[in-house]
């Protein structure tokens, strides 16, 4: 479990240095803000499915999973966090 955190921080940072990196990147409306926020989460899921298949055939199976599903699926839901947050900031008076 440890692991999983330390990757979930990481790809919240990563998240983090996207936002900021690229200000223009992302979806600028509540309505595509929610469905990059569904999409986002429907690709957690199918990360999920794939963890299993990726751990077992792959020749570095864990490490390959953790880097190459794991990862950018929590780094795509952490960004679109941070997208909905910036843009439930602006919409403040």
């Amino acid at each position: 479990m440890l692991v999983l955190g330390l990757y979930a921080v990481g790809a919240g940072a990563i998240a983090l240095w996207l936002v900021v990196r690229f200000p223009s990147f992302g979806p600028r409306t509540a309505t595509m803000a929610i469905v990059a926020g569904v999409a986002a989460a429907v690709g957690l899921q199918l990360a999920l499915a794939l963890i299993d298949p990726v751990a077992q055939h792959a020749p570095f199976g864990v490490v390959a999973a953790l880097m190459f599903v794991i990862l950018p699926a929590l780094t795509a839901m952490f960004w679109t966090l941070a997208l909905m947050l910036r843009l439930l900031a602006s919409l403040r008076p």
